[in-house]
């Protein structure tokens, strides 16, 4: 029955009829006790009428929103049982509880048998996280989705047009940002005309490299793009191990430009802004393994980087303002910790010596408590010497890694020099002991890097971790010098790892190298300290007499499987045969322990041994790189080196 409710004639007929009654009483009793008595009845009224109205507009209200109500779930309801889409929905449990017709139409077999198992299968899968979003019901596809928060399957006809050959996993989006390495160098003292001239070529690349696949770009930046596409274009680019940033650099050297693109890519399901994240982070890995070339990752913390390019010497150049920076963070960084140790890599040689002793200077000036960390149980001969000059000379606060270890409490800070790599670090156990790290390398990044690592100052364009710590501590500028001793040991640390100043020096090599000498290093007593005794002439000997080519530039030595060889001498034997005459790379291989083999690599310009020795678990620099093999024969290890040589030298696909 339809509820009464006043309109507005009858709101006036009320309204004169408590008039003509308050008149009356006014009329008959005269008094003005009676004009109250009459007043107060007709405020009675009044708010009783208002009372009910209100009232009854509510529950007007309230059914009227429940027959919406009613009417949006038929509407609903009908269209969900007429339109061409699958409703599925399940509970806790992921059991079916309720289909729509459609979906029973197409999940129901010839005698009208649901397929509840087909929906409960792919919800399962959904939730396990799988990418794929088709149900295939006999010769038929169907675009699916789960909303787990309303517990509700729907499925879509013709998605796919019943395209056997499309695969859901190649239309995964991909975001990828590109850097022009070195723009701002190029372009920042050159005037407005020639740096139009850049620009043209630069996005006149890019622009063609896009529309050749049909990629939606957008430039951000002078120096960097941004780029979204799906997964099967990027796995044409990875089948071409990216030959786009070997042509970009080929035609930037023929317009007399040195520059290179670095790019950063990501792809996976859904969360596009934690794709974009990843792939700025890969592009940050690109740049500070020297530029060049390509680092992809899907966005899942479990899924292996892979790096593409990096076919020249590092091409990212190294900024003093960055140095000048870092020198300044890591400063304020120390001010809050109570004791500092610093350690190079196993198998100390004399670059990690070298930045060892330098950074524990460096954190002395502002931590008393600052420590060089070394292991008396594991060193080479010269090694040996240089710790024992360094003792000698008690300016330097060495200790063994035994005695470090009963001196680290929780406000300690590790800080990593000349490597970046966990399982490379002078000891595990006492890296783990650690909340916060500090890595200061010129190795290119890699896999296994330090998850805890608060400061990060990476220079690959560098020749050596002695030359970074020296610039380091030529920025702080602090009143305590370097002692003779340690500034040779620095020294010594950069002409071994510039091969004498003949190889990856550059202008600020020099300065670093006049730097030291100002402050006494002395040629004399480096050449002490690195000499070779008559016993490891004759190992490095051995190892080079058994070198042989296996292509025309390329030389691989291997020691006897039964006999050990240490770091230095497997180094020292791949440096001499790279001086010979027509040889682009070398490799030695040698076994260092019982159950450890080697390999040491060295190469000019043309061949990068650091991915070569990436793809063998280790890593190092473009024409500096080394690994270990466990468990493995000398011959064995040997097998496994020339086939990742061949894969590596093997022709790009078109």
């Amino acid at each position: 029955m339809k509820r009464f409710h006043f309109e507005t004639i009858h709101l006036i007929m009320i309204g004169l009829i408590l008039f003509g009654i308050a008149t009356i009483f006014v009329r008959v009793l005269q008094t003005e006790s009676a004009l109250i008595f009459a007043l107060f009845i007709i405020m009675v009224v009044v708010v009783a009428l208002l009372h009910y109205q209100k009232t009854t507009y509510e529950s007007l209200e309230i059914e009227q929103l429940d027959e919406l109500n009613q009417d949006v779930e038929a509407s609903l309801k009908t269209l969900l049982e007429k339109m061409p889409v699958g409703v599925v929905t399940f509970d806790e449990n992921d059991h079916i509880e309720w289909f729509n017709p459609y979906a029973k139409l197409v999940l129901s077999d010839e005698y009208g048998n649901f397929n509840k198992q087909l929906i409960a299968d792919f919800i399962s899968q959904k939730r396990k996280g799988s990418p794929s979003n088709v149900i295939t019901v006999g010769d038929n596809k169907y675009a699916a989705f789960v909303d787990f928060d309303n517990k509700l399957t729907y499925f879509i006809d013709n998605v796919y047009d019943q395209d056997e050959n499309v695969d859901p996993n190649m239309t995964r989006p991909v975001i990828g940002i590109i850097s022009v390495d070195n723009y701002d160098d190029v372009t920042g003292s050159l005037p407005d005309a020639d740096v139009s001239k850049i620009n043209t070529f630069v996005v006149g690349f890019i622009s063609e490299f896009a529309k050749a696949k049909h990629i939606h770009y957008r430039r951000i930046e002078g120096d960097r793009f941004y780029f979204f596409t799906n997964y099967s274009v990027l796995t044409e680019f990875m089948d071409q191990k990216f030959s786009v940033l070997d042509d970009f650099r080929q035609q930037a050297q023929e317009r007399g430009l040195p520059l290179t693109l670095s790019m950063g890519i990501s792809f996976g399901t859904l969360k596009h802004d934690q794709i974009g994240q990843v792939a700025l982070q890969n592009l940050n890995i690109a740049l500070v393994r020297g530029g060049d070339q390509a680092v992809v990752k899907e966005n899942d913390d479990h899924k292996e980087l892979l790096y593409f390019g990096g076919g020249s010497v590092s091409t990212v150049k190294r900024s003093r303002t960055r140095t000048r920076a870092m020198m300044t963070a890591i400063s304020y960084k120390l001010k809050t910790v109570e004791k500092v140790f610093v350690v190079g890599h196993k198998n100390l040689d004399m670059d990690a010596l070298g930045a060892t002793v330098g950074m524990a200077h460096f954190a002395s000036q502002i931590v008393r408590k600052s420590y060089a960390v070394y292991d008396d149980m594991a060193m080479n001969t010269d090694i040996e010497r240089a710790v024992e000059r360094l003792k000698e000379d008690g300016q330097s606060p060495l200790i063994t890694l035994s005695e470090a270890e009963e001196l680290v409490n929780q406000h300690s800070l590790l800080i990593m020099v000349d490597h970046s790599k966990i399982n490379l670090t002078l000891s595990q156990d006492f890296y783990d002991r650690f909340n916060e790290v500090i890595v200061v390398d010129h190795h290119r990044r890699d896999d296994d890097f330090p998850e805890n690592a608060v400061l990060t100052f990476i220079e690959s364009g560098a020749s050596s971790a002695c030359e970074l710590v020296t610039e380091l501590l030529q920025f702080q500028g602090a009143p305590e010098r370097l002692s003779k001793i340690q500034a040779s040991i620095l020294m010594a640390g950069i002409m071994l790892d510039t091969k004498n100043f003949s190889t990856r020096v550059t202008s600020r090599t020099f300065d670093v190298a006049s730097y030291l000498r100002s402050l006494g290093s002395d040629s004399g007593e480096i050449q002490m300290i690195s000499a070779t005794d008559f016993d490891e002439y004759r190992r490095i000997n051995e190892l080079i007499i058994a070198g042989e080519r296996i292509t025309d530039d390329i030389i691989v030595a291997t020691g006897d499987n039964h006999k050990c060889y240490n770091n230095v001498v497997i180094a020292k034997a791949a440096d001499t045969m790279l001086a010979m005459a027509g040889i682009e790379a070398t490799f030695v291989v040698a076994r260092t322990s019982h159950s450890t083999v080697n390999i040491s690599s060295r190469s000019h310009n043309a061949i990068n041994v650091q991915r070569i020795m990436e793809k063998l678990g280790g890593g190092g620099h473009f024409n500096l790189a080394a690994c270990q093999l466990r468990d493995c024969s000398v011959s064995q290890a040997q097998n496994k080196l020339i086939e990742t040589i061949m894969g590596e030298l093997a022709p790009k696909e078109d």
